[in-house]
């Protein structure tokens, strides 16, 4: 129910906050990969991220959502 963005690296060893790096996570699976790759925690991509080739709509235009900040 509740997700998390996880880095595929980890930010801790390099990683950055792009679309190639981030996936959707449940809080679970987020604890148990911690501070490590997905093949180091045994926990496969489904799919491997990419940017997408639309630019997407977040919200009306000229609304600002505060939570989404340090993503956009």
């Amino acid at each position: 129910e509740d997700l998390t963005i996880d880095h595929v690296l980890p930010r801790s060893r390099g990683g950055t906050s792009t679309w190639e790096n981030c996936v959707l996570a449940c809080l679970e699976c987020n604890k148990r990969k911690a501070d490590r790759t997905p093949a180091e925690a045994r926990m496969p991509l489904r799919k491997e991220p990419v940017r997408p080739k639309w630019k997407p709509l977040y919200a009306r235009h000229g609304m600002r959502i505060e939570s989404w900040s340090r993503f956009l």
